[in-house]
């Protein structure tokens, strides 16, 4: 097979020169999945577009979640139908548009004795969850009795097992998603910055912005970037950054934190993602096969600290542990079968709801007189209609009417690695060229299924591995640095390949190798790469602070 042509991405140094020459129409800040999704939707429509990110893409929210692009089952119970329709329809689109990372999951709902939801309820909310998704859906819904849901999912606890069911959603890798609509606006002619802090906003005298203060956290210039119209695209961190234009003003969102826990997947050996039910609160939590680990989340409370500083706590870990006692008797799991924990925060937009669960997962776009939109709400299976939305209220901003905007081209526009890739009939011909270069078979298939079309980016030391065991290699952080503006340890170790999720040391086992060998590439001196080191050590840290 016939390597396809790369694309290398400007120089970090050529972005920056243009970011302080140039006028935009759209300046983003925030480098999540809705200002990656924001900045390609803006870009493809021929506006001019700059996106600024303080630390790294997907940093917060967008690479914290239960990995799932989903239809919102349990909004049925709510009754937001609408909400479920979009959610089904946008999964379809997305996972149409980057089949090698959106892939279908199969769930399993078992039902026991007692349970608020009997056999046939599940029945008729997977019946109306199946209409909802129309023909965009993955298979219909199974319903099985005791012994046929034994067989299919023989982890769960028998005591009280009166049967089950089975639907269908998909899961992701979030932040690769993030990365790969990243990689489209930039080749789309996007000014995309990571590790570039937006300061303030610049306002003519008339209060009108015309542009912000940023600065680029790897050197500490600072920058003034002209622009029409300043978008917030910030999450957890809006309410941060509005103040930061508009002093004193009321807080707009309300964050949650959700936890969640890796565990071997030997340990937990689930063949479906399970849907399960908090003992303390009766809320939904999933236990997910996701690469070489089962995920177990989430939770869902309140927070009112830093999103820099969001951690889970000993009272985290123990809530999830205790339903997966009461779910997985015969499997149980200690403290020392987690290897990592990570948590997230859900930028969720201020309502009258008593609790964090029942408080609505749809988005909001706002638009100030002064040239500012921002988002807040949403979720990941939603990001492009999100994307959508904004844009078209920032084109208003721009002075276009609705009739003569540009049509949203993103509904089938597919992502770098899903063009001219077709998973079914180029995978095995590009794992064969890639052992044919050295690569062992279970990295060339990793690295063909994890970056379809982009696997040609791949060269240099494809058998020398990060982590034994694991197929994650020199190779792959090398193309992170070259390919996908990796610049620290974190950056590479956990948003570009999953080695904090997966290693059993979360990646330490390779940290001084590996910062070696970024320093030769990012030109780090002695006392960078201890730093970089020990900054990568305290996020290992904190991810393990419940245990003391």
């Amino acid at each position: 097979m016939r390597a396809l042509p790369t694309h290398l991405p400007k120089p970090r140094a050529e972005h920056l020169a243009v970011l302080a020459s140039v006028k935009y129409d759209l300046l983003i800040v925030g480098g999540g999945i809705t200002g990656a999704a924001t900045t390609r939707d803006a870009t493809m429509r021929g506006l001019k577009v700059a996106c600024v990110e303080k630390t790294d893409f997907a940093y917060g929210t967008s690479s914290r979640s239960s990995k799932l692009v989903h239809g919102g089952l349990r909004y049925l119970e709510q009754m937001k139908l609408k909400l479920v329709f979009e959610g089904t329809q946008e999964r379809a689109t997305v996972q149409g548009n980057a089949p090698h990372l959106v892939k279908p999951l199969a769930f399993v709902m078992p039902s026991f004795v007692g349970d608020r939801h009997g056999p046939r309820k599940i029945g008729i909310g997977l019946w109306l969850y199946d209409q909802l998704a129309g023909r965009r859906r993955y298979g219909r819904h199974q319903r099985f009795d005791r012994e046929a849901f034994r067989a299919l999912e023989p982890t769960v606890r028998d005591e009280g097992l009166v049967g089950g069911a089975l639907y269908y959603d998909c899961m992701t890798d979030d932040a690769r998603l993030v990365i790969e609509t990243v990689i489209d606006a930039e080749r789309g002619g996007a000014t995309i910055l990571n590790y570039c802090r937006y300061l303030a906003p610049i306002r003519d005298g008339e209060g009108r912005i015309v542009g912000a203060r940023v600065e680029d956290g790897l050197t500490g210039t600072q920058y003034e970037v002209q622009c029409r119209v300043l978008v917030h695209c910030a999450g957890p961190w809006t309410d941060e950054v509005l103040a930061q234009g508009e002093p004193g003003k009321a807080p707009m969102i309300r964050t949650t934190k959700g936890v969640h826990l890796c565990i071997p997947a030997a340990r937990l050996p689930v063949r479906h993602a399970v849907v399960m039910t908090a003992r303390r609160d009766r809320r939904v939590i999933f236990a997910i096969p996701w690469g070489r680990v089962t995920l177990v989340g989430t939770t869902d409370t309140d927070y009112t600290g830093s999103p820099d500083a969001v951690a889970a706590t000993r009272d985290d870990v123990d809530y999830l542990k205790e339903t997966l006692a009461h779910t997985f008797p015969s499997h149980p799991i200690g403290d020392e079968d987690v290897i990592a924990t990570y948590a997230g925060l859900r930028p969720l937009v201020r309502d009258d709801a008593n609790s964090p669960y029942d408080t609505s997962r749809e988005h909001t776009v706002l638009t100030s007189p002064d040239g500012r939109v921002t988002i807040s709400g949403g979720k990941l299976t939603t990001h492009r209609r999100m994307a959508h939305d904004v844009v078209v209220a920032a084109m208003e901003l721009l002075g276009m009417p609705k009739r003569q905007q540009p049509k949203c081209p993103t509904a089938k526009a597919a992502l770098p690695g899903a063009q001219g890739f077709d998973l079914a009939q180029d995978v095995a011909p590009a794992v064969a060229h890639l052992v044919a270069r050295g690569a062992p078979d279970d990295v060339a298939e990793w690295l063909v299924n994890r970056y379809g079309a982009r696997w040609s980016e791949m060269d240099g030391a494809l058998s020398e591995r990060l982590v034994p065991g694991l197929p994650f290699t020199v190779a792959e952080a090398d193309h992170a640095m070259v390919f996908e503006h990796a610049r620290t340890l974190e950056d590479v170790l956990i948003r570009r390949l999953p080695v904090y999720y997966e290693a059993p040391e979360q990646g330490l086992e390779c940290v001084d190798h590996l910062a070696a060998r970024m320093a030769s590439q990012l030109g780090w001196d002695a006392a960078q790469s201890a730093a970089h080191i020990q900054r990568y050590r305290d996020t290992v840290a904190r991810s393990r602070a419940w245990r003391t």
